[in-house]
């Protein structure tokens, strides 16, 4: 009888084994998901270099500034508010997973259309199909959410010339930004329709965009760590001339500053970096004793390198932890009897200025929106005004 065991079959699965080889089950599932690449071309994505090396926030923020320091370079980020067509509405600061994926989308295509203009609507879901997630329902509204978030954010960047003089630089992602104020249910909302990426932040992309694997981010695409890992490495590791130990605090100061401890980010950045070099083979990263050995290594996206398979991708992705359940943006308009009883009540304080305090509250802090909002608006202007004498 013909022995047809893996290792012995010259054609298993079509692959071609030569007689001297004798493979493990890894390295022909290894070559399977090679030849799956192949087939499934992997697509190639963007972010900005500055966004790989310092990162945004990974979980909502109560407050409305969030710095991240590095090496002598600082970068604030400012929350803004959007104008819905009646009243400014108070966006929190970008954070989480899909914050990174709509920034990484809005580089994308602009880098691919070498232009400053971005058609939303057109693009969104196209991005979120390659990248793994469903372009509707709920899972699209916190996408666009976490964009209108970025349009109306500050970016300042801090750092050190070679002469010595200190910069700062506004680099504000988003310019100018089109939306929608209703959703497809007619439901109150800021719907994103088109957008203009500012001038400093464009040219600034276009010589410093970092290139990423579509099928990556779709493997990493719910754990905000994870892709922060990713973009360092991608951004870091083929500029490398030799190796560099780099301990957990360094990285901690880098990309996890929110942790007390080296040892709490140590714990939750291994499974992360696991779950990067799978997708980022080629990346020659070394755990050692007080944290990771860099050394230099080709970029993750190459002409000659074989793509990132989704199926790869997909069972990387669920070996991650589940990402945290988000909560819907409050952009409930005052009804006119709410606004009158807060007059009577507090003659002498703006009911528009308690509102859009009353909506940072919602868009921060809470763990879950009223169902009556303009009650659960009154009930807060008691403390409100207390504060606000």
């Amino acid at each position: 009888m013909t022995d047809t065991t893996p290792e012995n079959d010259s054609l298993c699965n079509s692959i071609v084994i030569r007689p001297e080889e004798r493979l493990t089950a890894d390295e022909l599932r290894s070559r399977m998901e090679e030849r799956e690449a192949k087939k499934q071309p992997d697509s190639v994505e963007y972010q900005h270099s500055l966004l790989c090396a310092l990162t945004l926030p990974r979980s909502r923020q109560p407050t409305r500034e969030y710095r991240r320091d590095y090496q002598g370079r600082s970068l604030i980020i400012e929350a803004g508010s959007l104008w819905n067509g009646q009243d400014w509405i108070p966006q929190p600061l970008p954070y989480g997973p899909k914050a990174r994926l709509s920034l990484m989308h809005i580089c994308s295509e602009a880098v691919k259309a070498k232009s400053r203009y971005l058609e939303i609507e057109r693009s969104a879901r196209a991005f979120m199909d390659r990248i793994g997630l469903d372009g509707q329902g709920n899972n699209y509204r916190l996408f666009r959410q976490q964009m209108n978030a970025l349009a109306a954010c500050r970016f300042m960047l801090g750092y050190t010339k070679p002469d010595g003089k200190a910069a700062t630089i506004q680099a504000n992602p988003i310019e100018e930004f089109e939306a929608w104020v209703a959703d497809d249910e007619g439901q109150p909302a800021l719907w994103a329709s088109e957008l203009k990426l500012g001038e400093t932040f464009y040219n600034d992309l276009i010589k410093h965009a970092v290139p990423l694997s579509g099928n990556a981010i779709r493997g990493l695409s719910h754990s905000a760590i994870a892709l922060d890992y990713y973009g360092l490495f991608a951004y870091r590791l083929h500029a490398l001339e030799k190796p560099v130990l780099v301990s957990w605090e360094q990285l901690r100061g880098q990309i996890g500053q929110e942790y007390k401890t080296a040892k709490d980010f140590k714990k939750e950045s291994l499974p992360a970096i696991k779950a990067t070099l799978e997708v980022y083979p080629s990346a020659r990263v070394e755990q050692v004793k007080g944290g990771l050995m860099l050394k230099p290594s080709p970029p993750p996206i190459t002409r000659q390198a074989v793509g990132v398979s989704r199926g790869l991708a997909d069972k990387v992705k669920a070996s991650l932890p589940p990402p945290e359940p988000e909560l819907p943006l409050s952009l409930h308009p005052l009804h006119p009897r709410t606004v009158e009883i807060f007059r009577k009540r507090y003659p002498r304080l703006d009911p528009y200025t308690c509102d859009m305090d009353f909506k940072h509250f919602l868009n921060t802090s809470a763990t879950e929106q009223p169902r009556d909002y303009d009650a659960a608006f009154l009930g807060f202007a008691k403390t409100w005004a207390k504060s606000n004498p």
